[in-house]
């Protein structure tokens, strides 16, 4: 007998299972309406307040540099094994960042809610969805299911832009963000919390 111990078999993810497509769902969701929506909800919210662009899009600005420095601290809880977590209460704290920023008034509040999305878009985007799929299945393994997923959140501007200009339309972009903020809240924690199942991981 040899001594030496096999590595786990990593089973390749298909495009097309339960797993993937809650994934892709809740990436076409958080794209939409984490990123995509802002410039549609500025626009709106800049008329309405008589904000400028600077103002509105200093924050956004922002949030994108505190996105980029908590991917690694969310790469690390994911690499744990807290998947589920980092991206279920990732999307549910996005969600009621939403419907705060719905009720805004001032530049102050506004620029906490949109860095603190900021934030949260580094636990529910790409890469944690990406990373979630390579501990179920391995960096080989994992290969459709990321490809799968980013087919799926290429999806977003086709859904998110017409859906939430509509929603600006007939709500108001306050009206807007608390219909964005319940997608996330009840939408995308809750998929996340239902797909991803640490116990199948493969770490």
């Amino acid at each position: 007998m040899s001594g030496t111990v096999e590595a786990p078999a990593f089973r390749p993810l298909s495009g097309r299972s339960l797993f993937i497509t809650g994934l892709g769902i809740g990436q076409i969701c958080s794209w939409g309406s984490l990123y995509y929506a802002f410039p549609l909800v500025a626009e709106a919210m800049g008329r309405d307040l008589g904000w400028s662009k600077p103002d509105l899009y200093g924050a956004a600005t922002l949030g994108l540099i505190l996105a980029g420095l908590a991917s690694y601290p969310v790469g690390i809880a994911i690499d744990r094994g807290y998947g589920r977590l980092v991206m279920a209460a990732g999307s549910a704290l996005a969600g009621l960042l939403l419907l705060a920023w719905s009720q805004v008034e001032g530049r102050l509040a506004f620029t906490a809610c949109v860095a603190g999305i900021g934030i949260l878009q580094a636990a529910t985007l790409y890469e944690p969805a990406f990373a979630v799929v390579a501990r179920r299945s391995g960096a080989t393994g994992a290969r459709a299911g990321i490809t799968a997923l980013t087919l799926w959140g290429g999806f977003a501007s086709t859904v998110f832009i017409p859906l939430v200009q509509m929603l600006i339309d007939i709500e108001g972009w306050r009206g807007a963000l608390m219909v964005l903020g319940g997608i996330n809240l009840v939408l995308c924690a809750g998929l996340h919390a239902a797909v991803i199942d640490p116990a199948a991981d493969h770490p």
